[in-house]
């Protein structure tokens, strides 16, 4: 079990190619699946922590995205996104 600090902090120490949501207390749209096999959906706004309605888990939303380096994809090109250094 973590504690919402410690996810937090978790957060920040994220390893590898990666993108950060900065959350703008805005609304989302996700899929979430949860340890105990539970697959929903969420549509809400400020989505901090979402909690699992069959067993009861909280989980902190990470702002942590996984980047997955892929090679060229034609079917994708025009959602290309280049970031500035």
């Amino acid at each position: 079990m973590t504690t919402t600090n410690e996810a937090m902090t978790l957060e920040h120490q994220f390893a590898g190619p990666h993108g950060w949501v900065q959350w703008k207390g805005t609304n989302v749209c996700m899929d979430v699946h949860c340890e105990c096999g539970e697959m929903s959906h969420i549509d809400a706004e400020f989505c901090y922590v979402v909690q699992c309605p069959c067993c009861g888990r909280r989980y902190w939303v990470n702002g942590n995205v996984e980047f997955i380096e892929v090679v060229e994809d034609n079917s994708y090109v025009a959602r290309i996104a280049t970031w500035r250094s």
